[in-house]
């Protein structure tokens, strides 16, 4: 595999990823151009691309203030000068199937595909990477640069849009590298379930009781049964509690923000 020949620009945004981004940049080495976009690391990040960029990596270093998830995504993608493009996380890699994968996917016979799918394994604290036959999440990762959108009114979950056809990548996953502790998992379900909310409520939607009572529930089983995290023994058990949990947080909370725009 030829070094950085692969016309794929990479989108990295990060702020204190000294931990982790070594090996991310380090797992994108097939592509032709790597944009990474720095919030106001202090904690040596940019030490580490800086020396990856000595090293011969055809990186971009670019700084922005916070502008929120959606934006700074934008951001990078407004950067961009490949005609494909990866978006991947500084916590995360691609591992070695994938990298064959995506070569191929933007190859000759994929002309009419502006966008892949990627499944993403998550590493679960005290267990490791998912297990194997775990049902990965799909994640819009691989798009044509000129073909991808963002909406801009999210503040959480944000993903590049792609209208035309896509398909997903079967072969390789990117590896989700970060293990993450339940209290850290619960602090992050309730930031993100408020962000969420807060579009949620500008959108004009409504709480519904039968979403407060079952859409925990549903959750919790679409991920420990239809996604099979009990193969992953109590840590999966954890991992879709953590989803139930998520998914309560946010349907209470739209219900109390409905009732209190009612008391107005």
């Amino acid at each position: 595999m030829t070094r950085f020949a692969s016309p794929i620009s990479v989108l990295i945004i990060c702020m204190n990823e000294a931990g982790m981004i070594g090996p991310c940049l380090d797992s994108v080495d097939f592509c032709a151009e790597i944009i990474v976009v720095d919030s106001g690391s202090t904690d040596g990040t940019l030490d580490i691309v800086r020396e990856f960029i000595t090293k011969g990596y055809p990186i971009r270093l670019i700084h922005n203030d916070w502008p929120g998830f959606p934006r700074q995504r934008q951001f990078a993608l407004d950067h961009a000068t490949q005609p494909w493009c990866l978006a991947i996380e500084a916590d995360e890699a691609v591992d070695d199937e994938l990298r064959q994968s995506i070569i191929a996917a933007i190859g000759p016979g994929n002309d009419a595909v502006d966008g892949w799918y990627i499944r993403r394994r998550d590493k679960l604290k005290g267990y490791g990477y998912a297990h194997r036959w775990v049902l990965h999440n799909r994640l819009m990762r691989l798009f044509r640069r000129d073909k991808a959108t963002m909406d801009l009114s999210l503040r959480v979950h944000e993903s590049f849009e792609v209208p035309g056809e896509t398909r997903t990548i079967d072969n390789g996953v990117i590896l989700h590298r970060r293990e993450v502790t339940v209290e850290e998992d619960l602090a992050r379900a309730n930031t993100y379930s408020s962000l969420k909310v807060a579009t949620l409520v500008e959108r004009g939607k409504k709480p519904g009781l039968v979403r407060l009572v079952l859409s925990p529930l549903g959750n919790f089983l679409k991920f420990y049964l239809a996604k099979r995290y009990f193969l992953c023994g109590r840590h999966g058990f954890v991992y879709s509690m953590s989803v139930m949990i998520y998914s309560f947080a946010t349907e209470a909370k739209l219900y109390e923000a409905s009732r209190r725009d009612d008391q107005l």
